[in-house]
């Protein structure tokens, strides 16, 4: 049975502000928590209903709680069988030297399905590592969690100053900066080079004005010619799976 204060910090979990306080985030679900306890991630405890069956042996601690409790700290609609508490590694550190290969910049993507589907696209293709700007939404969102169905334990991720790395970029790498842009050369044309970013702008605002001058080339997805669309945008996560599927396409033959 789960003590009124270990049930008040579970839920606490769910904002960001005592995420960052405590270092710790939550994971919800057999199939997530599954996938947590495979990774690197540091899984500091366990909480599952009695009918939840591990896959393997547990080797962190586990407290069983009722069904009941269970709904008092989950963040989902139909609460799960199981909660992991885990480290929250420190993702705003200095960019390491990156390897060569697809790297996309997240430029104030705001919405939690939006990151955590961008996260999940980056994962099935490989790609490199995704950078977010700090004003990107929280990676440790349990949303964004949620919506990369375990893929958030399988990149490499960092919070920097997009500009930074671009100017880095520049000094060192020299590689071609793409960005999604309502005007621009089809994807479908480009000849995207195996090594290179890819800059993905704010769902209403687009990409920041100040990173224009590093941008080599502006891709567009365009609209199927025969008159019947009437959509303004696509959705940026759509945007992302497209330019990643044609990257990979041409580079992966």
């Amino acid at each position: 049975m789960a003590s009124k204060s270990t049930i008040s910090f579970l839920r606490s979990l769910q904002q960001k502000k005592f995420r960052n306080q405590e270092g710790l985030f939550i994971v919800e679900g057999p199939k997530m928590v599954s996938e947590v306890l495979k990774s690197s991630f540091v899984v500091k405890h366990i909480y599952a209903v009695d009918e939840w069956n591990p896959e393997s042996n547990i080797k962190v601690p586990l407290e069983i709680i009722s069904n009941s409790e269970m709904e008092k700290v989950s963040g989902l609609q139909t609460p799960n069988k199981v909660i992991a508490v885990v480290e929250m590694p420190d993702l705003t550190g200095p960019v390491p030297n990156l390897e060569a290969g697809i790297h996309l910049l997240l430029d104030q993507i705001q919405d939690p399905g939006n990151l955590g589907t961008i996260l999940r696209i980056a994962d099935w293709f490989g790609v490199q590592s995704v950078i977010c700007s700090p004003d990107t939404a929280d990676v440790f969102n349990p949303k964004v969690i949620q919506s990369t169905m375990g893929s958030l334990f399988n990149l490499k991720i960092h919070y920097s100053s997009l500009v930074d790395v671009l100017v880095k970029n520049i000094d060192y790498s020299k590689w071609p900066v793409y960005a999604t842009l309502l005007e621009g050369e089809s994807v479908y044309n480009c000849n995207l080079e195996s090594s290179c970013f890819v800059v993905l702008g704010n769902e209403s605002k687009g990409i920041n004005p100040i990173l224009n001058s590093f941008i080599t080339k502006g891709l567009h997805i365009p609209r199927p010619k025969n008159g019947r669309s009437k959509a303004e945008s696509l959705n940026v996560a759509v945007a992302a799976g497209i330019v990643c599927s044609e990257y990979a396409r041409k580079n992966n033959p």
